[in-house]
């Protein structure tokens, strides 16, 4: 790896292909003894990984535009001494993306980058756009700087945190996030970190530039969820929810459901949420969003109720004393709904003899 890298070229090409170019060290089965990071005997190692890090970073800047550069750890073992080699190294170089994941479960054991080493990164480097931190404890103490160097990040975008976090912290950490008029995340990431905050509802209803949220293995109970439902009738950003493994049961999921695809009435499914899929683990409901482009989920919904409807005659009842003159309006809507419909159980023109009947237009009789 090493001998790669003083020639400026980056050893894991093979991680991304043509699409990212980096370094990935890992450690989980292969690496060696706790002790040998412990004493010191991986430091002149890390020495030369150091010095070698400097050869490959003018590399970067002649990266095509959509090749990530990215240094990823992945429970790699290092003591203070190993560790402050490698955060220098990393100071001020232009990585697009860093991951830190540790083995550090709060015991005290350094066996991974610190946290306050992590931040010092982060705030050192203008360029990264994404940071993953996993496995390693962020105490109180650590929220305020953390939070201040990801919301005044001028490039950061992706934030995922798993597993960092006692109960209670999550909370903190997520409402000092999420209030601050700075935030510019695109996606975040809170996996398994004993999240309860109902400042979710009251962000989400703000339409804040978030495309993709993830609150899987988090303790969310129906009473969120049902916050959070409501908060996505007026949100057009939000295009991913992640809430697998929750403490959500059937009222939690039939909130959600409502809020994608209310049957009700003709009026109550074109006022659905139409933009994002929502990812429960066994039961999704991305069905009702599946399509990248908002209208045509509406598009494709409001035909699925005109088809259930029609299987019992049934539409002709919710269209009340509508004026003939809209008749031609409803009979281009349904064959503009249909072309949207990928299997089309019930076809255009099954409701359209329904529609006409309610008006006598036309002589059906044989």
């Amino acid at each position: 790896m090493t001998t790669k890298m003083r020639r400026g070229e980056f050893p894991s090409v093979e991680t991304y292909g043509d699409d990212g170019k980096g370094i990935y060290i890992e450690m989980y089965d292969s690496g060696p003894p706790l002790g040998y990071a412990l004493n010191n005997e991986l430091l002149p190692h890390w020495q030369e990984f150091a010095a070698a890090l400097k050869q490959v970073t003018p590399a970067i800047n002649v990266l095509p535009d959509n090749c990530e550069s990215f240094v990823e750890f992945y429970f790699v073992q290092l003591n203070h001494e190993a560790m402050k080699l490698i955060k220098e190294a990393l100071i001020g170089t232009p990585f697009q993306k860093f991951v830190f994941t540790s083995n550090d479960n709060g015991d005290g054991v350094p066996v991974g980058m610190s946290v306050d080493a992590i931040i010092d990164i982060v705030e050192s480097n203008r360029n990264l756009r994404k940071l993953e931190i996993a496995r390693n404890r962020i105490g109180r103490d650590h929220i305020e700087r953390l939070c201040s160097a990801v919301y005044t990040h001028p490039a950061l975008v992706e934030l995922e945190v798993f597993n960092c976090f006692e109960p209670g912290i999550g909370d903190t950490m997520l409402t000092s996030l999420l209030t601050s008029d700075d935030l510019k995340l695109e996606k975040l990431v809170m996996l398994s970190n004993n999240i309860t905050s109902a400042v979710l509802a009251d962000f989400l209803a703000s339409n804040p530039r978030l495309k993709e949220l993830d609150l899987e293995e988090d303790n969310l109970n129906d009473s969120d969820v049902a916050l959070i439902a409501n908060a996505l009738r007026s949100n057009t950003t939000l295009k991913t929810l992640r809430l697998n493994e929750s403490n959500i049961t059937k009222v939690g999921k039939e909130s959600l459901r409502l809020v994608l695809y209310d049957e009700s009435s003709l009026n109550a499914v074109a006022d659905s949420n139409h933009i994002c899929t929502v990812d429960l683990g066994w039961k999704a409901f991305d069905v009702y969003n599946s399509h990248e482009q908002g209208q045509i989920n509406r598009c494709r919904k409001i035909y699925y109720l005109l088809s259930s409807r029609n299987e019992t005659m049934s539409n002709v009842q919710h269209f009340g004393n509508i004026d003939l003159k809209i008749l031609p309006i409803m009979l281009e809507a349904v064959q503009k709904y249909a072309k949207n419909v990928n299997f089309l159980e019930v076809k255009p023109l099954s409701i359209v003899y329904e529609v006409m009947r309610k008006w006598g237009v036309g002589n059906f009789e044989t």
